[in-house]
């Protein structure tokens, strides 16, 4: 009897979730309360938008934003926010990815991975692509090539700038921010992340990663974009293959279970991920916190005891550098752990 009644439940539940599809004109600079919500949406409905690339260019290739930036406006427009509803401090959001996908055939990166990831004078090489090439008055972006029918995408090197080698990749299409408004009330802008998500640039949130962020404000103020075709662990070129995408996503409101850091569950991994003032250290605070949230987690939702989980910390942990001198994420392989916390309840 109890059985049926929880079936019931769960199926009325399916039953009155909605689906929202918002596709705004405008866009937010910034994580913040202080924006209009583009949606209200409840727990289990399921969001339908785009995102602009990094630089305010749309699916048909249309710029939203003036180049050079004037300010207030920079990098990484967001598409937001989406306010759901009883949402409030101490409680977690839940974001599963549906999908994420290439809606152009263009995208673009720097020309060069930034000169801090090498040793001093070891990443000799021109500076510039060409003038204009990708976005108005500049020269230091490459662009690339984006098939959505074959899933392939490859840069457009000039001639003097191949050997002739066939440079190809698998399009891996990802969103690089994803957040909900700072706690405190504090404006963010969409260049940092911390504790509230906000521009992490890492390379697993994609189709089917399930996102939990921390709740600080009333509706949570949910926001995306800084969607990229494919980016390396690190993002070395300070940004990914650049593009503009299609998103679906659904929220899930998890009431008083509280959260210290953004994390992360997909088919294979539990992952913390930690931010830090890009480079305010060597990755030792980033690295730290997210290994202590993940020892938290092995000793609560997954219920081991302390031993146990530093017998996984030691034994099978595994790291990511998901942005040079910023984020960091700690993963433990779900092979490992109970059933009770591959997913997150």
């Amino acid at each position: 009897m109890r059985l049926s009644i929880l079936l019931a439940l769960a199926a009325a539940s399916l039953a009155s979730a909605e689906t929202h599809e918002v596709y705004p004109t405008t866009h937010s600079p910034v994580f913040t309360t202080q924006r209009e919500p583009l949606a209200v949406v409840r727990s289990g409905d399921t969001i339908v938008t785009r995102t602009w690339d990094s630089g305010g260019k749309d699916e048909k290739n249309v710029w939203h934003i003036e180049h050079p930036y004037k300010y207030p406006e920079h990098g990484n427009p967001l598409t937001g926010p989406f306010v759901v509803e009883g949402a409030q401090y101490g409680d977690t959001l839940e974001v599963r990815i549906d999908k994420v996908e290439l809606n152009r055939d263009n995208g673009y990166t720097s020309f060069k991975v930034s000169s801090g990831v090498f040793l001093p004078g070891e990443d000799r090489g021109e500076l510039e692509y060409g003038f204009e090439a990708v976005r108005p008055a500049n020269s230091t972006l490459l662009p690339w090539e984006l098939d959505a029918k074959t899933g392939k995408i490859r840069p457009k090197l000039k001639p003097e700038h191949s050997s002739g080698f066939k440079i190809e990749f698998d399009a891996e299409p990802m969103l690089g921010c994803i957040g909900v408004a700072p706690p405190s009330g504090e404006v963010r802008t969409s260049g940092p992340s911390a504790e509230y998500g906000g521009n992490m640039d890492y390379n697993d949130i994609v189709t089917g990663a399930t996102v939990l962020l921390p709740v600080f404000n009333d509706g949570a103020y949910l926001y995306v974009g800084d969607a990229h075709a494919k980016q390396g662990d690190g993002e070395g070129w300070g940004s990914g293959v650049e593009t503009s995408a299609n998103v679906r996503m659904t929220v899930k409101l998890h009431k008083g279970k509280r959260l210290s850091i953004p994390r992360l569950i997909n088919d294979d991994y539990l992952v913390s991920i930690a931010s830090q003032a890009e480079f305010s250290s060597s990755m030792d605070i980033g690295l730290r916190r997210a290994n202590s949230d993940m020892l938290h987690w092995l000793t609560g939702e997954c219920g081991l005891t302390q031993p146990e989980a530093h017998a996984l910390l030691g034994a099978v942990v595994e790291h990511k550098i998901v942005t040079y001198y910023g984020s960091i994420a700690t993963l433990i392989p779900k092979k490992h752990v109970p059933a009770r916390c591959h997913t997150f309840e």
